[in-house]
């Protein structure tokens, strides 16, 4: 019987090693479920508009507008860079987003602003979980170029060098021979 037993301990002993020699143990990990996990997320005004911008500056001929006055001032809700958002917690959120856009002329408004509010709307769905109750679009005037890229902190002086090198650039050479 103890030969019995030695064999048993033995077998199972093997069974838990490798050829090489190291012990390999399997352990069953189950994820939780949704159900068993408790606890709120919240997920701020700011990630949301920052989501509406980044998705406003991957779609071509359109460019968000300057904030306006009330804005400026600090009257009513924030607006940055053309994008403002209301959330409604509850258990289940919903946000509203007002997008203030200039479109480049020569683009068809309507279906441009249908563009705008259909990708915000599923960025924000879709990163989020969030509902997206409405999407406002805001058409505050046409562009006809891209607007330069300014240099945040370049004093007005070096702005002026700048644009006087631009100017140069575009007058044509002239020549001096008769």
């Amino acid at each position: 019987m103890d030969d019995l037993n030695k064999n048993l301990e033995s077998d199972a002993f093997d069974d838990d090693y490798e050829s090489e020699g190291v012990f390999e143990e399997t352990v069953d990990f189950e994820a939780p479920s949704e159900e068993s996990v408790t606890g709120l997320v919240h997920i701020s005004e700011d990630v949301l508009s920052e989501l509406a911008k980044k998705t406003l500056a991957s779609i071509d001929g359109v460019q968000p507008a300057s904030p306006g006055i009330a804005s400026k001032l600090g009257i009513g809700r924030k607006s940055s860079e053309g994008v403002r958002v209301v959330l409604e917690d509850g258990a289940h959120p919903t946000a509203s987003v007002d997008v203030y856009i200039m479109v480049k002329f020569g683009i068809r408004i309507p279906d441009m602003a249908w563009d705008v509010q259909e990708q915000i709307k599923k960025n924000i769905e879709e990163y989020t979980g969030y509902k997206v109750k409405a999407v406002n679009v805001n058409v505050q005037g046409i562009y006809f170029k891209e607007r330069p890229v300014q240099v945040e902190g370049a004093s007005e002086e070096e702005r002026n060098d700048d644009r006087q090198s631009e100017e140069e650039a575009s007058e044509p050479e002239r020549s001096t021979q008769p």
